[in-house]
Formats: C-alpha cells, sequence, structure tokens
C-alpha cells in the first residue's frame, strides 16, 4: 500500500496542485451544502477532502483517482443531516459508511458494479445535478448580482482557455469583485425576495465565516447507544451511494488510461479514507470525475497525485483559512450551479428518442425519483426495472448472454493467413447488456488483433451499454488504425446501433453480411496494405476471381461495381475520362490503373480505390 513510485513525481505535482486548486470551491461549497446551507459547513468539507483525498490515495487501488466531497454525496448527506440538524451525528453516519465500504472491499463485492446499468447511472447523475443546483436557489437569491458575476467569470476563463481551473477562478474574481464593488455599484446591493417577487435592499453579504488554522485531534463523534443506532441505517445509504460513484469513476478512468483498477482495494481504501475524515471532523466524500480527469490531463500518473492534492488542501487550512472566511455564500452558489450544469448528461437526454423504449423508461424513471423521492430510491427503482426487462427480454429467448471464438468452421488455409496477418474473429451469442460488457471488453482487449471482425449473427438484442461497449471497442482500434468489421447483424440489431451513433463511428461500410466475406475483406485489406492503400479500400469495391479477358473488361468491371454502390454517378463520364487518362500515360494491367495517374502528382484525399483479383494470373492475360 505505502510504495511510491517517484520515476512520475513532476507529472503528480502537476496534477495533484491543479486538481487541488479545481477542489478548494468544491469542498467549501459540497460541505456548506451538506449541513443544510449552514457556513460552518465549509470547515466539514475542507476537512473531508483533505483526509478523504490523502487516505484513499493511499490505500485506494485506482492511482490517479482524486477524492473529496462530491455532488452525489453531498445530496444524501444534506438528507441525513436534515433528520437530526446535528453535524455529529452526521459524521457517525460517516464513519459507519467508511467502515461498511471497508467490509465491502474486503468481501470483494466491488466487482457487482459492473452490474448497475448505464440508464440508471445517468437518470441518477442527472437527477443529482438538478438538485444541486436547486438548493443553490436560496443563496443565489441572497446576492443574485454576486452569483451572476461569479457565473460570469467561470464562463469567461472557459472561452479563454477550457484547461483553466475556470471554477476557482471563478469564485476568486467574484470574490474580489464583491469587496472592491460592494459599496460602489447599487445592484451588488439587493437580493430577490421571491415571496414578494421583488429585490430588497441588504445592508449585508453572508460569508463562509471563520476557518480554523489548524486540525481538531481525532475523536469519536458521539458516544451514546441511541444515536450509533440511529446513524446506521444512514450510514448504510451513504457507504452504497458511495461506492456507486466511486467505482464508476474508476471505470471512466481505465477507459481514459486503458488501466486496469482493483474495485476492491478501492473501496478499502475510500472507506478508510471516510472512516479517517469522520474522526477528524470531515465529511464523507468519493472518487470525483472531474477532479480526476483534471488530475490525469495535467499529468498525474500515480497515487502520489492524489496525496499531493490533498497536502496542498491541508496547507491551505493552515495558512490561508482566513482569506477563505470571506468568501460570499452567494459566489458559492454560483460555482456550485456551474458545477451542476457540468456534472449534467446532456447526451442520454438528445439521445432519448432513438434510445429503446425500455432504456428510456429506465433513464427517465430513474432521474425523475431522484428528484422528487431521495436517491436510495431511485437507485433500486432504476435497477429492479433494469433487472425486471432484462429478466423479461432473456426468458422469451432463453439465452444466456455469452461470448465464443468462431473459427470451427473456416478452413486451416485461412486460419493461416489469419493468425499472419493478426485477424481476429469473435462470436457474440445471446443479448449482450450491461451484465455481459465487461467480461466481452476484456476478452476482446486481451486479443488486441490488427483486424477484428465481430460475428453477430447471435445476437438478438443489445442495449445502451451493449452499444456503449462495442463503440469503445470501435474507437480503440481506430486509434490504433486497426480494422473493425461487424457482420451479421440482425435487422433490429443494427437499427438499434444505428440510432446511438455507432454505425456512423465505424463506418458504414464496414458492415458484411457473412462472415466469410469480412475474412475475405480482412485479409485483403492486410494483403494490400501500402502507405495509402489500405486507408481507402471499401468492402463493397472488392471483386474476388473476376474474369477478364483485357483491359477494357478491366474497366468495364470496375467502373459497374463503383456505379452499383454509389461511388460513381455516370458510367460513362468515368469510362470516358479513364480512357483519356490511358491515352496520355497508359499502365500495364499487373500494376493498377488510376486516375488521375498516381504518377501525375494530382492524387487527392478523394480517391476510390477498386481491389480486383482475376480467376488466373495476370501472365495468362497477355498484355
Amino acid at each position: 500500500y505505502l510504495r511510491f513510485d517517484f520515476t512520475k513525481l513532476k507529472g503528480d505535482l502537476a496534477g495533484g496542485l491543479t486538481s487541488a486548486i479545481v477542489a478548494l470551491p468544491l469542498a467549501l461549497g459540497f460541505g456548506i451544502l451538506a449541513t443544510g446551507g449552514d457556513p460552518k459547513g465549509a470547515v466539514a468539507g475542507l476537512y473531508g477532502a483533505v483526509f478523504t483525498g490523502i487516505v484513499a490515495s493511499l490505500f485506494g487501488g485506482t492511482p490517479q483517482q482524486i477524492t473529496g466531497p462530491t455532488g452525489g454525496m453531498t445530496v444524501i448527506l444534506t438528507e441525513v443531516y436534515l433528520q437530526t440538524h446535528d453535524v455529529n451525528a452526521l459524521l457517525a453516519a460517516c464513519l459507519i459508511a467508511g467502515l461498511i465500504q471497508v467490509a465491502f472491499g474486503l468481501l470483494k463485492l466491488g466487482r457487482f458494479i459492473s452490474f448497475v446499468p448505464q440508464p440508471v447511472i445517468s437518470g441518477f447523475t442527472n437527477g443529482i445535478a438538478i438538485l444541486i443546483f436547486m438548493q443553490q436557489l436560496a443563496a443565489f437569491c441572497a446576492a443574485p448580482v454576486v452569483a451572476l458575476a461569479t457565473i460570469g467569470f467561470i464562463l469567461l476563463t472557459q472561452i479563454v482557455g477550457r484547461t483553466l481551473p475556470k471554477l476557482f477562478i471563478g469564485l476568486l474574481a467574484g470574490t474580489v469583485a464583491t469587496y472592491f464593488l460592494w459599496d460602489k455599484l447599487p445592484p451588488f446591493l439587493y437580493r430577490f425576495d421571491p415571496q414578494a417577487v421583488a429585490f430588497v435592499k441588504t445592508e449585508s453579504i453572508r460569508v463562509v465565516g471563520a476557518i480554523p488554522h489548524s486540525f481538531r485531534l481525532p475523536a469519536m463523534p458521539i458516544t451514546s447507544w441511541g444515536a450509533w443506532r440511529t446513524a446506521i441505517p444512514a450510514g448504510f445509504t451513504i457507504a452504497i451511494l458511495g461506492c456507486l460513484e466511486t467505482l464508476l469513476a474508476s471505470v471512466v478512468v481505465d477507459t481514459v488510461t486503458n488501466g486496469d483498477h482493483n474495485s476492491n482495494r478501492e473501496l478499502v481504501g475510500q472507506g478508510a479514507g471516510n472512516a479517517v475524515a469522520s474522526l477528524f471532523g470531515g465529511i464523507a466524500g468519493t472518487g470525483a470525475i472531474v477532479r480526476t480527469m483534471i488530475n490525469i490531463r495535467s499529468g498525474g500518473v500515480t497515487k502520489l497525485s492524489g496525496v499531493i492534492c490533498g497536502l496542498v488542501l491541508a496547507l491551505v487550512v493552515l495558512f490561508l483559512s482566513p482569506l477563505a472566511a470571506h468568501i460570499p455564500l452567494a459566489a458559492l452558489a454560483g460555482v456550485l450551479m456551474m458545477a451542476a450544469i457540468g456534472m449534467f448528461e446532456w447526451e442520454p437526454v438528445k439521445l432519448l428518442p432513438k434510445t429503446p423504449f425500455a432504456d428510456g423508461l429506465v433513464f427517465v424513471t430513474t432521474m425523475a425519483v431522484t428528484v422528487f423521492a431521495d436517491l436510495i430510491s431511485a437507485v433500486l427503482i432504476g435497477m429492479l426495472m433494469a433487472t425486471f426487462l432484462f429478466i423479461n427480454r432473456v426468458s422469451k429467448l432463453g439465452v444466456i448472454p455469452a461470448m465464443e471464438r468462431t473459427l470451427s468452421s473456416i478452413p486451416e488455409q485461412t486460419k493461416r493467413a489469419m493468425q499472419r496477418h493478426r485477424v481476429s474473429v469473435f462470436g457474440i451469442e445471446g443479448p449482450l447488456f450491461f451484465g455481459a460488457v465487461k467480461s466481452f471488453s476484456r476478452e476482446i482487449t486481451n486479443a488486441a488483433p490488427d483486424a477484428l471482425i465481430l460475428d453477430m449473427k447471435g445476437v438478438s438484442i443489445i442495449d445502451q451499454s451493449g452499444a456503449g461497449a462495442i463503440e469503445a471497442i470501435i474507437h480503440r482500434m481506430k486509434q490504433r488504425k486497426k480494422t473493425v468489421l461487424l457482420c451479421g447483424m440482425r435487422p433490429e440489431v443494427r437499427k438499434t446501433l444505428h440510432a446511438l451513433g455507432v454505425v456512423q463511428s465505424v463506418g458504414a461500410d464496414s458492415f458484411p453480411d457473412t462472415l466469410d466475406k469480412a475474412i475475405d475483406y480482412a485479409l485483403a485489406r492486410a494483403q494490400a496494405r501500402q502507405p495509402g492503400l489500405a486507408d481507402y479500400l471499401k468492402q463493397d469495391l472488392i471483386l474476388l476471381d473476376a474474369d477478364i479477358p483485357d483491359k477494357a473488361a478491366l474497366f468495364d468491371i470496375a467502373a459497374t461495381r463503383a456505379e452499383d454502390e454509389g461511388y460513381v454517378f455516370d458510367k460513362t463520364a468515368f469510362l470516358e475520362n479513364l480512357w483519356l487518362r490511358e491515352k496520355d500515360s497508359p499502365t500495364s494491367l499487373g500494376h493498377g490503373v488510376g486516375i488521375p495517374h498516381s504518377r501525375s502528382g494530382a492524387a487527392t484525399d478523394e480517391v476510390v480505390v477498386i481491389f480486383v483479383r482475376p480467376k488466373r494470373p495476370l501472365a495468362d492475360y497477355g498484355t
């Protein structure tokens, strides 16, 4: 646990410092939000960011993960606090949550996060974003000009440079502007009264207030058994949601870094961090996706980056807390509103009309229950709906999701050619759902072929998670300049992939009808791969075993196929130009023919390549 890799220290320093700058305003804002709007909660948020950040990084299983108070966790902490209005009871629930998370990790329950489907996750996340935004309206109305100024500075920072810490800069600029313009610009002196629907003049502005410039000694939050008994259910709720959000963040890190986190170890680290933080007066946290992405983009590689982030925040507590005490609550409200907008996932909403009805229903229901009921009910209802829909679909099919290599019917000569050119074929059997996505992705990733063929004839239904896994594989292969083909798809599967944008990602030419055609195309492309050629080769412009007695027959066959497939709109004009080109600079049959001629220097990126393999050797055709 305590082994460090100092070879990446420079990147870890940059990542830790940058993520700390981003984490500071969020820690203050989420701390206040967790305690029902009490400014004293800023201390709990800051302490939580320090201790969860350091301890979770030391003992966790995702090296680049930055841990601290997050929107999802804060919403449930607010619900817990409002039941008792006692900060110590809230800290006790956080302590219990940490211990439960450690137990989950030791019992190796982390892998079960893969069974949470994407519509539930997206609906849950969007519901939390809406709640955070709504909960800031009161602080916004207390000083609307201050909040709007902060939001304006955040937007301006985003325009100037997308990599800049916009929330920190916006909070700093909004705070400075408030103190310099408070008594000089009349709009700063007014608050909005929702009941009167009018602006009312105010004499002061609420600020964070005093923050201790030291850390208290660790202590148990409460001592009575009755209070502990009340805190246990709340702690279990916090633990469940903390596990969910943390491991989802870890999955995102794996996607970006091509890594492989240790789910169980991550739960142990998160639980230890939350337990330690609660003993020092800090609220619980989770893996924070945005801060983690900033850490990675800034150069953070090892767990030292998370430790450095926590240490930087500790230095803020020790030496800069008097400055933080003057931050207006309305400015923090502006920060959290922008954080909520950034947290909201717009893509599932835009795709809703094209998403399968069942997935869309789960997404909308989970989001609505999150907003109008509570988070635990949202997750439970979303999971139950997804499970029942899954069971209903599978029961009709009588098939369990599985994946296996399908090479038994392929001739030995073709197999050897496939091995030589690193062409892998995967046959997918049964519905491709969220439960099978993880093993499916791991199997294909381990194969690491130069050409990947997915035989989809056995896939009867595919959901959003399965489509997302296929799209991720496609993007990964294309980044490595490798071939991806999907063959044998049923109409309903192809329709779903097209609606969700997967067909557009892989290219419409990469969907052969049968496995044999896909293998022929992959091998032909591998054999023809020369600088530039393979990039233009289309599966529907490959002619195998063609009868071409002379050059005229070759031209006619090629032009006819190109016209049939929509690459040439006027065959006659195409042939006229082709023969005109040949009169000026004839090309032998064996070397191929091109317009413009390959040696003319006039060729552009808009090139159509027609690949022809004759029945007999070229020498048999004469000239």
